[in-house]
Order: C-alpha cells, then structure tokens, then sequence
C-alpha cells in the first residue's frame, strides 16, 4: 500500500494512467467541437457574407481541463483510495468487549458503529464478548471473522440490566494471551470492575473507550400533594439538564417538563387528575430502563371521600379527625356528605361509626361498590347497633369486646403478626400498637349471616390482634370491595393511631382502589408471577418472550433483574408486581482508573474506502461534458420556452434523450422499479393498504382481495378507494392510511422489532389494524402460535369477541355474524373497559379474526356486481356476499369510528315519530 499522509492507495499501478494525461490532453485540443448546424437565407444573400472559415480548430482550454479532471478523478478512484489506512496490520487476535446494559442505551448507535468498523478494520480472528450477557454465554467465546464480528455488533442491543462483571470475568478464562482488546465501557462503575480489568490486561494490550453520553436513572418516585418527588441518578458524561415526561398505560405521553438533575431529587408537578392516568415517569431525553419508573398504587393518589360533616366540636376524640390527618399526605381527600362525594365519582369511600343510613343513601353507596368502589368502614357503637347489612363484611354482635383494661399488663389487645396472604405482609406491628375494644363477629347460625349479600363474595381475614380475634376484614360485593376495621379510627376503643400503624394500613387498603387500574406493588398468594410486559434496554415495553421466568413470590423481596427475568410488570395470584430496572440504592459512580488500560477519549480513526466517491463524481463529471458538448453542437437551439397564450413546442429529442439518461443514472432503476409496487397515494385519497409478508403468493391474493373490497365499496357506498398498495411499515409512512390489513402466512414468523415498533406507533396515533390469522383453517394451537408469534413486540390492547350491539355490528349493514372464507369466522375488538379508558374515542385499535376474508373477497370479485349481491331473490346472501358486508363494515368503522353508537335512541324517536303521527288533527 502507498500512503500519502492519511490516504492510502491499495492499487499503485492504477496511478500510472495519470501519466497518459498529458498525452489525451493533446488528443482532445486537437479534435474540434463538432460542427453547428445554421440555417441561411436565400442565396441572393451569400454574395454579401465574407467567405472565411469560423470553424475552430481546437476544443476551448476550459473544456479541455474539465475532461481532463474527469479522468483523473477515475483514475483515483480505480486505484483504490483509502482514508486513515493501516500501515502495519495487526494480526493479534481481537477482543471486543461491550457493556451492553441499559446504561450503554443512550450511546448504543455510536458504540456499535465505532465496535462494527473496529471489527471490519481486523486481519485475523475476532470474538465478541458481552458483559451483560455473560451469565448466558456458555464455553469459550466464538471465533468470527471481521464481517461476521461486524454483523453481530450492529445486530445487537443492550439489555435491560447492569453489567454483570463477575460472570464476564468467567467468560474470559480459556482465552489465550496475546490478544488485542478495546473495551467499549459505559464509563460506570459496577461491582468487579476491576478484577474484570486486571483479568482483560493480562490477556494483552487494553484500550477502554467510554460512552459519549450516559443514562440517567430514577430510582425513587412518591407521589405529592403537587406531583412526585423523584430521585434521579446521573452517570458520567452526561447532561445536568433532563427531560422528564408522565406517560399513561398506553404509551401516550401526557406531561413533560425540563429539571436540572440535583442530589436532593427534582418535582415533576401534576394535576391530581393527570395523576391517575399516569402509568409510568421516564427521562426523554436518555432513554434506558433505567430511566422509566413504572408507578404502581402506592406512588398513585387514589381521589378519596370522607363521608363526614366538618362538625369536629371535639377533633381530638373524633374518629373523622385521626382519618382525615393520616390520608391527606397521601391522597386526594374530599370531605363531605354521601350526596356530594358519590357524584364526584371518586374511587374510594370512608366512612366512619355509622348506624343506620337512610334508605336512598344505603342503595347509592351500595351501587358505588357494586359499580368496582372500595368501601372503608370503622367500628363504633353505631356499627355494632345496626342490622345486617350488605354494607358490612359479615354480622357483628350487639357488644363489644373489652380485650386489655386499665391494669393489663400482658399482650392482650396487641396486634398480631400478618399473614403472607394478607395485603399488610411485610408491616411490622409496633408494640404501642394495642386494641381495648373490638366488635366481634357474630357467629353464622342461618343462610342470611353467612351471606349478607346474594353476589358477595368469600370473607377476607387480613388482621387479627396477638389473640386471634379478627381486626380488620374485608369482602368482595359486586366489582367493588367493602372493607372493615373491628376497632374506631381514633383513640375511643384503641391506640393504633397514635402508633403509625393505622397509617401504612390504610394506605395499603385504598392501594385495592388504584390496583385495578396500575399495578400493586404487593403479592397476595403463593401462586407464581408471570411476566406480562417487559421492558428492552431502551426503555420501551416489548411482549415477555416464553424464556422468561416467572417470580415466586418469596423472592420478590430480594430479586433484582437479570437476563431470565428482566424487569417489567410480572402477574399472579391475582395481583401484579412491578419489578423496576433501577433499585433504590442504586449508584452510577465513574470508572476509576485502571493500570495497564490505556483510555481512549476519541473514537480511533478507522480506514474508510474513498473509491466510491471517487468514481461517483468523475461520473458526473462525464455526464456533465456530454451536456456541454451536445450544447455547443447546438443540440438545444430548437428549444424554446413556452408563452402564455402559444401552442406547446414539440419536444426536442435530443433534450428527451438526456433527460432519460439523467433519471436513469441519478434516480437509478431500484426507485423507478418501486413506483409502481409501492406508490403513495395523494392526500386527498383513500386507498386500502395491506401488510407486505414476503410470499409472494399470498400477497398477491391479498391484493386482489383488496382490490374486490375497494370495488364493492366504490358501487354501494360513498367511499371511493384509490388503487390498493402493499407497505412495508419499517420503511413507509403509515399515517396516510386509516386502516392497514395484515393477512399472516403459515408459519409462524417473529415480527421484525422496526415493524412492532411502527405498529405499535400507528395503532397508538388512532390507526386500525386488521389482522387476520386465517385460523379456520388451521388448529386452534396453530393458530394460536402465529398470532402470538406476529403480535409479539407490540402492545396489544385486551381483546374480546364482538359484543350484540358494537359498532361493527350496524356501521353500514346490520350483521349477526362475520363470515369471511369459513362461514363460523370470528372477529374480536378491544374490550369495553379497555375502549372506554383510551384516547381512541372508543375505537378499537386492534381487530383480530380467523375468517381468511382476504379470500372471500377476491373470489367474490372475479364476478360482477350482481354476482357480488346475489341472495336478494329470497334464499338469503351467500357467504361471499357477507364476507364483503363484514369488509364494507370494517372499513367505514375505521373511517367512522363510533358515531352509530348514537343510534341506540332511534328506536324513542320512531315510536315518538309515530306516536305524533297517530294524534287525530
């Protein structure tokens, strides 16, 4: 190789044609322009025109030089330039190390690409070696050669959890000396580094290059009576400043703010009715694991009602004082009467010593628990006076018991231990923490007490004092909760108030509230927790993979993440636990300094092919001189540039041919070949558009099946589709199509994580996808398995077969089934729940079904339009009739969303319509 400072030439002998220069250069002075071609007049004119030559002899100097730059720069580019080239090539063995932690996410493009060409630039063998991968990666690293090294690298992608250097340490032995090693470190500090350094410098020479920007972790997060207060960990080489934003359980940011990253946390204020939408708080800027807090029912505030007049004369004996002072730190607490709290539609109630409560007021909270509301109660002597009712768990007898007097001096009244079961596991029980009096549950001698209730659920035990005496329970009425403490708020009948106890308990009981909506951050049961969703190194919530592990609930105390159970929402024994990627006690020191490790600030300059370039432009160059040539031939004399008012000049041929060889060359044939397979449409269009698979065949029958629908809908309704196209989500804008159809293929085939990702976007942005898995065909596990496997990586929401009544069923035709090309077909839609609680105005993002309706209708198109509706004589429609009424309906529900909801008062106003028109005039 010649080098010539940093440019390298790997083929000399190409250089020689520069000598040949000097000779074209008098090759091209001495050919003249090509003639022009002039037009004269009459010959009774020649006599005056002088008879002399104008024909230049030689081609003009400046068109000269640029020919000849031309050549030379084909000439370069030929002989194989090459920036920063290596002079002495290493052929030590390479060693790649990667800290490949969600604390690498924010540099993960730039540590790749720098890895990858580090790779490439290799002459002799090369291995990977991945820190937070080393418990998996089993027997002595592979050898791979340069390109193969450089593939895996750009494949990758960090993981959501620390570093773990104690097993990357064990990965290194085996390994011969005399390696070359750069470490791509994410510049932290983790627990072995520097064992993991002094192992990797006594395999050879060490260059350590740390990340351009760090992550930022949250480590805490408690809710306010303004917002959170948030505790954020910063890693080296990164920004003071940081972008914070509130997300909700769909993805949808609803809050940001900008906050300068300080020791003693930062405020992110909310309003209280932002605060329960709020799913998850996570830095914008950096984005990692690390940097998404989910929020789980402790850190959301759950809007509380305290049904009690501010009529404290005595605030210190009252039972409405001690619970009002103990919940207003932690939730959003309005006092008031029953009337007023029940229109507020909050979602927990307390209610103190009450007895018996008029009959409008015991039917409307009894219907605010039923409807899924928690119902607190206390005890008193006005409970204990009342008859049996729904509203308490279970009957109580007409007396108190006294369990500790004045002189007791054992562990009578003391709070007992709590059950594992029990949603106060884990509270430690103070011994100041003692009960005088309890109402004692009455015992079941008939079927009226052991049921109060007729849809009441089983009785919950989740306190008793040191005794066995039940202190608090709870039981299930409807959808909601009713809950009651045997004992009074305040110090009439205990002392747990003056404790702290009363405190933490009630904050883990209006925790039932918010669970059904954001995870609780406790495990009730013994059953095993099973991942639900997960998040990846960047922070985003990808579908949990079947080689997850699922969480026994003794461990979940201790665990932290690692490569079997990643961090994410985890579900079992009917409650879900949160495992975040941050723990408290987390700490992002810098590396220190190691000896023997030589630090790299900069990016090692790595060799860069310059041929490419080279040659692209003396191209151009050439093409440039045919332009000038054919000009000064006068090839573009007969071109003239139209007026307003005058005909159209013919095109020049010469101009036409150019201009084809221009778009030939700068557009080149890949783009021109793509017009047709993947044109866009106009904004004012509306074309129908499907999900490319890759068989052929099968998207070419879902092509025409597209094609038919577009016609049917072109014939009987308004809407009028343009031509159908087949996209690719990676690559296209998906917001110019309303709907996307995506027919899956036989196999089951992982969807590429761009594709989930740009779903995942368009689904959240208000598209709907149809999805179609064609399992009529297929059996039920089959169908089961490609489904998963082609929803995997996005965030579907929860799905249910049509209800009677749903738009689908009336948004152009009126449907009792969807038969598409089996006539039992199904189709399901976002849950009612689901549906009301997003931001989609109760459109369903997903559809899901198995009628292979793409087949349906292409061969309902093969016919006419009769054909298309046939069973009008009678007999009823045939199966690809209502196969294109289910696509018709699809369609306009997608384009119309839930305006035929409205539809359900027409049925008043006909029978009012002809109730009018009945009345004698």
């Amino acid at each position: 190789m010649l080098t010539f400072g940093p440019l390298g030439i790997t083929t000399p002998l190409a250089l020689l044609a520069l000598a040949a220069l000097p000779l074209i250069w008098l090759i091209i002075r001495a050919l003249p322009p090509a003639p022009r071609e002039q037009i004269f007049p009459p010959a009774a004119l020649l006599a005056n025109l002088p008879n002399t030559e104008e024909t230049p002899k030689k081609t003009p100097p400046w068109l000269a030089w640029f020919r000849m730059i031309a050549l030379g720069l084909l000439a370069l580019g030929f002989s194989g330039p090459v920036l920063n080239p290596v002079t002495t090539p290493d052929a030590r063995p390479l060693l790649i190390v990667v800290d490949d932690g969600w604390t690498s996410a924010p540099s993960w493009r730039v540590v790749t690409d720098e890895a990858a060409q580090a790779a490439r630039a290799a002459t002799g063998p090369v291995r990977v070696l991945w820190t937070a991968s080393g418990s998996s990666q089993t027997g002595p690293l592979e050898v791979l050669n340069p390109n193969q090294a450089a593939a895996r690298i750009l494949a990758a992608q960090p993981k959501p959890i620390l570093p773990d250097l104690a097993a990357a340490t064990s990965a290194l032995s085996g390994l011969p000396k005399g390696q070359r090693i750069l470490w791509f470190s994410d510049g932290v500090s983790h627990m072995g580094s520097q064992e993991f350094a002094t192992k990797l410098t006594q395999l050879g020479a060490v260059r350590l290059r740390s990340v351009p920007q760090g992550a930022v972790a949250i480590t805490r997060a408690a809710a306010t009576s303004e917002g959170y207060s948030l505790s954020l960990m910063r890693a080296p080489a990164t920004n003071r400043m940081q972008r914070l934003e509130a997300i909700n359980n769909r993805g949808q940011r609803l809050r940001e703010t900008t906050q300068a990253v300080v020791p003693t946390g930062v405020s992110f204020a909310l309003e209280s009715v932002i605060m329960r939408d709020v799913a998850a708080l996570r830095v914008a800027d950096a984005r990692s694991a690390g940097g998404v807090f989910l929020l789980d029912a402790f850190d959301r505030r759950v809007r509380t009602g305290l049904i009690a007049e501010r009529q404290d004369d005595q605030p210190l004996l009252s039972d409405a004082h001690y619970l009002e002072e103990a919940l207003k730190p932690f939730t959003d607490l309005t006092r008031a009467n029953l009337t007023r709290l029940i229109e507020a539609g909050l979602d927990a109630l307390i209610l103190p010593d009450a007895g018996e409560l008029a009959p409008q007021d015991r039917d409307a909270l009894e219907r605010f628990v039923r409807g899924g509301g928690l119902l607190i109660r206390t005890a008193g002597p006005k409970v204990i006076a009342a008859a049996p009712n729904s509203l308490i768990p279970a009957p109580l007898l007409p007396e108190p018991r006294t369990v500790r007097g004045s002189m007791t001096w054992d562990n009578a009244g003391k709070v007992g231990p709590f059950e594992r079961t029990s949603p106060f596991a884990g509270l430690a029980t103070p011994d100041d923490a003692r009960v005088t009096r309890v109402a004692v549950l009455a015992p079941e001698t008939g079927e009226a007490a052991a049921a109060p209730a007729r849809d009441a659920q089983e009785l919950q035990i989740w306190a008793r004092l040191s005794d066995g005496t039940p202190l608090v329970t709870a039981r299930g009425l409807g959808k909601g909760k009713v809950v009651l403490f045997h004992t009074t708020a305040g110090p009439a009948w205990s002392d747990v108030a003056f404790s702290g106890l009363q405190v933490a308990m009630l904050r883990r009981v209006l925790a039932q509230a918010a669970s059904s909506a954001i995870p609780a951050n406790f495990v009730v049961g013994t059953a095993p927790l099973k991942p639900v969703l997960v998040l990846d190194g960047f922070g985003a919530f990808r579908a949990a993979e079947p080689t997850i592990r699922p969480i026994r609930p003794e461990e979940v105390q201790t665990l932290r993440p690692n490569i079997d159970q990643p961090p994410g929402i985890y579900e079992g024994g009917g409650v879900r636990w949160i495992l975040q990627a941050a723990s408290p006690n987390l700490r992002l020191d810098p590396l220190p300094a190691f000896a023997n490790v030589e630090r790299v600030d900069v990016a090692e300059k790595q060799p860069q092919s310059l041929a490419a370039p080279f040659l692209g432009v003396g191209m151009t160059f050439f093409l440039v001189d045919m332009l000038i040539s054919l000009m000064l031939a006068g090839k573009f004399a007969g071109v003239k540039v139209p007026r307003l008012g005058q005909a159209k000049p013919k095109p020049n041929a010469t101009l036409v041919t150019i201009m084809l060889i221009g778009a030939l060359v700068f557009g080149g044939g890949h783009e021109a070949t793509a017009q047709t397979a993947r044109s866009k449409p106009k904004q004012s269009d509306l074309s129908l558009a499907f999900i490319k698979t890759g068989d052929g065949a099968l998207d070419a029958q879902t092509q025409r099946g597209l094609e038919g629908l577009s016609r049917a809908l072109r014939d009987r309704t308004s809407v009028e589709p343009g031509a159908v196209i087949g996209i690719d989500p990676a690559r296209d804008d998906l917001a110019l199509y309303p709907i996307l159809f995506w027919t899956l293929g036989e196999a089951a085939t992982e969807t590429r994580p761009e594709v989930a990702s740009a779903l995942d976007r368009y689904m959240k942005n208000g598209g709907v996808l149809f999805v179609d898995s064609r399992g009529g065909g297929r059996t039920p596990a089959m169908a089961r398995q490609i489904t998963r496997a082609a929803l995997r990586g996005i965030e579907a929401p929860p799905l249910a077969p049509v209800p009677n009544g749903h738009v689908l069923t009336k948004a152009f035709y009126i449907l009792q089934r969807f038969p598409g090309r089996y006539p039992d077909a199904k189709l399901w839609v976002e849950t009612d729940a689901s549906a009301a609680a997003s931001a989609n105005d109760g459109v369903s993002p997903l559809i899901l079904g198995d009628g292979d309706w793409t087949s349906a209708w292409a061969k309902a198109s093969n016919g006419s339009t009769n054909a298309l509706m046939q069973g009008f004589d009678g007999t009823g429609p045939s199966t690809n009739e209502l196969a294109i009424r289910v696509g018709i309906n699809v369609v306009l529900y997608a384009l119309t969303g839930n305006y035929k909801a409205d539809q359900v008062h027409a049925p008043a106003l006909l029978e009012r319509l002809g109730r009018r028109q009945a009345q004698p005039r």
